[in-house]
């Protein structure tokens, strides 16, 4: 049965753990705690990469129209921006600005953050948010700072910018008209 299906027509028979991860989703009474809904967002999600497209869609809006894939968003969003470094960042600045993101979250939109991140295989990469800013914090430490640029300045140059003046050859005299008259004569004799 495709679920795609059942969450367009009236009658909602959805497969049980779909329908009851939904239902946590939508939860606005306090009475599911972050962990049950992170827990139901994270199967939906997981759900969502191995169905097919018409699955997909139906995921998708249990994901995205719930009240907790709404805080999702919302805090992936601000996550994002204060972690952007920028599109000229360098090492260890981004590195340093991810970091400084996930330390500038609640405890809750930390669980959050570090609950979505997931390994090759869809699952839950890290254990908790101790364990993802462990990893945030080694990939800071491992980043490199981009060496400095040097330039090598040719003797002419390094003397140009000390202030000594440039050597100017001496020029060539000048010949007279007359020399260059017989010159001419000259070239055309040989010729």
């Amino acid at each position: 049965m495709q679920i795609a299906s059942t969450l367009a027509g009236p009658s909602p028979a959805l497969p049980d753990s779909v329908a009851a991860a939904t239902l946590v989703l939508h939860d606005r009474s306090g009475a599911k705690s972050l962990d049950q809904q992170l827990g139901a967002y994270q199967d939906l999600a997981s759900r969502w990469r191995a169905a097919p497209s018409g699955d997909r869609q139906a995921l998708a809006k249990a994901l995205t129209e719930s009240p907790f894939g709404q805080r999702v968003q919302s805090t992936l969003n601000a996550f994002t921006r204060a972690a952007w470094a920028g599109p000229h960042a360098v090492p260890p600045e981004p590195q340093a600005r991810l970091l400084g993101a996930f330390d500038g979250l609640s405890a809750e939109d930390q669980k959050i953050v570090a609950g979505l991140q997931v390994d090759s295989a869809g699952a839950p990469a890290y254990g908790s948010p101790a364990e993802y800013r462990q990893r945030l914090q080694a990939d800071l430490d491992a980043a490199q700072p981009r060496k400095t640029d040097s330039v090598s300045l040719s003797p002419e140059a390094r003397a140009h910018l000390a202030g000594t003046p440039p050597h100017v050859p001496p020029a060539e005299p000048e010949i007279s008209p007359a020399r260059a008259a017989a010159m001419a004569a000259y070239t055309r004799l040989s010729r």
